[in-house]
């Protein structure tokens, strides 16, 4: 079976695709970022053969896709008719996407004969959009569930695959808890590809309606502030906080510390009085750094994050 795969990086949920035993005829990176200047560009090209040249392990999609001789495509939003012609010079089978930055048009998602399917990472019809683990994080939602569908028209509403829950506890750090619900979605994926030409897919229609917010994104801005800070305790900010690493540098006191790479590092939570603090703000006392919360203290770190610094530089490196 021909597949073309739609993501924005390279990940377990990617590399399962691949090794699938499947043909993979296309790979597409769907960039969330404008297109970067020639210069910052240049810069960024020769920081990934310096990286590259050190690693097995490709940077990017980009250089994924060419060690393994797979037509690549750098897909903007609004770049509509030229992905068009390039997706139906393919003649994929099926189009796989996992993490897309913005909703596929109808003139693609029907392309292959199979359909076009979608890894969400919520129990749909629960937490539609794109950031479904930041809201479920932000509800206290302790069984996220993980979501094969058919895309259609609408914003994850199109028929269901498979879909299942899965329980975490609270505290449990994003990259812990994505391991956990791409398992899943893996184990949803590889038979899917493996049944969809017989037509013994399950297609489960959507209500309609949902129970939960949409689950857009937000601006940095918004991080601070939309953390309950008077009513939370501490417990339940620690595990928001370990959820949303993306925002923790908007809690620094001097936040253009990130442009250099600088973030803040979740350590452990503490209950006990915090009378004569402040809730929400982030203290240093006997050379700890600490978030105060109307029942208890995260105790955090100030730190260099090259995973930060190259979350900056990544847009001119592909």
């Amino acid at each position: 079976m021909r597949i073309a795969v739609i993501t924005q990086g390279v990940s377990n949920v990617f590399e399962s695709i691949i090794e699938s035993g499947h043909e993979v005829v296309g790979i597409v990176e769907c960039s969330r970022t404008r297109e970067p200047n020639s210069f910052l560009k240049a810069i960024g090209g020769a920081f990934t053969d310096v990286y590259y040249s050190f690693t097995s392990r490709p940077l990017n999609l980009k250089n994924f896709s060419k060690k393994l001789k797979i037509p690549y495509y750098y897909l903007r939003k609004g770049d509509n008719e030229t992905f068009q012609k390039w997706m139906k010079h393919l003649q994929p089978d099926i189009i796989v996407v996992y993490s897309m930055s913005h909703l596929l048009k109808e003139n693609i998602f029907t392309i292959p004969k199979l359909g076009t399917i979608n890894l969400h990472y919520s129990h749909l019809p629960e937490y539609r959009g794109p950031s479904p683990l930041f809201w479920e994080y932000y509800d206290y939602i302790l069984n996220p569930g993980v979501t094969l569908h058919y895309i259609n028209k609408g914003e994850d509403t199109g028929d269901i695959i498979f879909q299942e829950r899965i329980l975490i506890s609270s505290g449990d750090k994003l990259e812990e808890v994505v391991k956990k619900l791409s398992l899943t979605g893996i184990k949803f994926l590889l038979k899917t590809m493996d049944i969809i030409e017989s037509g013994d897919v399950p297609r489960i229609k959507q209500s309609s309606t949902t129970p939960t917010v949409r689950a857009r994104k937000i601006k940095p801005g918004e991080y601070s502030e939309l953390i309950k800070w008077d009513d939370w305790g501490v417990e339940r900010v620690f595990h928001f906080l370990s959820g949303t690493p993306k925002y923790h540098y908007t809690l620094m006191k001097k936040p253009n510390l990130h442009k250099l790479g600088f973030t803040i590092k979740i350590l452990n939570k503490e209950k006990c009085n915090t009378s004569g603090y402040k809730v929400g703000e982030l203290y240093k006392e006997n050379s700890k750094n600490f978030l105060v919360c109307k029942n208890g203290k995260i105790y955090v770190d100030v730190i260099f994050s090259p995973a930060s610094f190259l979350a900056r530089i990544y847009p001119y490196i592909c």
